[in-house]
């Protein structure tokens, strides 16, 4: 059962109190205010979350690849093949992850600070396709002309006369 979801007017409520509580300007997850002038720092900021994206694909994508290799085991067997497959289309439910929260950005649903979780070997064999998908989805979304949650932060900084 999925969460159900909130409805826009509460979103851009929520959008429109954190630009007052910010001097008008929405901050964008990992860019803070530096959008707004495209400056050197929104550049060094921009490059640095991508980077950051890139390291957490390679560990959670090895991490995926070597778990498969190690499910196929020698490739003789179906069923072994057939779990692999499986295993492999949890990326599908990151990929729905990091869609939402592209979709949702520049909102941060998480309570309280951000946290740091260090899986056990059996968690992090469940979760290595899910973050693969939701990293993945994150990166690509990162090299478009705006940033993720930029110019809906933008749009809704400075609303337009109605």
């Amino acid at each position: 059962m999925s969460k159900p979801r909130k409805p826009a007017d509460e979103q851009e409520m929520r959008l429109r109190v954190e630009a007052r509580l910010h001097d008008g300007v929405i901050p964008v997850p990992f860019l803070g205010k530096t959008w707004l002038t495209r400056g050197a720092a929104y550049w060094r900021r921009r490059a640095g979350a991508v980077v950051v994206m890139v390291l957490a694909l390679a560990l959670v994508g090895g991490m995926t690849v070597g778990f498969t290799i190690g499910i196929v085991g020698d490739g003789s067997d179906a069923i072994r093949i057939a779990l692999a497959v499986l295993y492999d289309l949890t990326v599908v439910a990151g990929v729905r992850t990091g869609l939402r929260k592209i979709a949702a950005a520049p909102l941060d649903d998480r309570r309280g600070g951000p946290g740091t979780h260090v899986p056990n070997g059996l968690l992090a064999f469940v979760l290595a396709p899910f973050g693969t998908g939701l990293v993945l989805t994150i990166l690509l979304a990162m090299f478009g002309r705006d940033f993720i949650g930029e110019r809906r932060a933008r749009e809704l900084s400075h609303p337009k006369p109605r």
